[in-house]
C-alpha cells in the first residue's frame, strides 16, 4: 500500500464536493496521528503557515492527476481535489487484494466527513487545540 492511495481513498470519501487544499492535509494529518498502523512510510507533516503540512501530499495529488485517477480543479481561489472513475477502480483493485485495515478505511471516513463539515478557521482551529506543536509557524490567529 502506498501512501498516495490513503490520499486517493481520502477524495473518495470527498465524494462529488473534493476536498479543498486543507481538508485534504488535515484529513490525513488526523490520519497519520490518530491510526498508528499507517504512520510508517506515511506522509511526514511539518509546522507550517496553516498548520501541520505536506508538500508530498500535493506532490502525489499532481502526479494521481497526471495518471488519471484524480483530477484537480480550480474553484475560486483555491484548488479542489476530487477522484475519477479511474481511481475508483484502481481503489477497487486495492480492496480486492485485501485493502486498507478496517480501522483506518473507518477513520479515514470519518475525518474527510469531519474536514468537509468545518469552515477554513474552525478546522485549523481545531487542529491547533488538538495538536498545539503544529501552531508554532502559523500565519493564522
Amino acid at each position: 500500500m502506498e501512501k498516495r492511495d490513503w490520499l486517493l481513498l481520502a477524495l473518495h470519501f470527498a465524494g462529488a464536493r473534493g476536498l479543498s487544499p486543507v481538508q485534504l492535509q488535515k484529513s490525513l494529518f488526523l490520519l497519520a496521528m490518530e491510526v498508528p498502523e499507517v504512520q510508517r512510510d506515511f506522509y511526514e507533516f511539518v509546522p507550517h503557515n496553516y498548520g501541520p503540512f505536506s508538500k508530498q501530499i500535493y506532490l502525489d495529488a499532481e502526479a494521481l492527476d497526471a495518471y488519471g485517477l484524480a483530477a484537480i480543479e480550480q474553484r475560486g481561489s483555491h484548488s479542489q481535489y476530487l477522484i475519477t472513475e479511474s481511481g475508483r477502480e484502481h481503489l477497487k483493485a486495492i480492496e480486492d487484494r485485501g485493502g486498507f485495515s478496517d480501522r483506518a478505511y473507518n477513520y479515514l471516513s470519518d475525518a474527510v466527513d469531519w474536514t468537509q463539515r468545518q469552515g477554513f478557521s474552525s478546522l485549523v482551529r481545531a487542529i491547533y487545540a488538538k495538536y498545539p506543536s503544529f501552531r508554532v509557524n502559523s500565519v493564522f490567529q
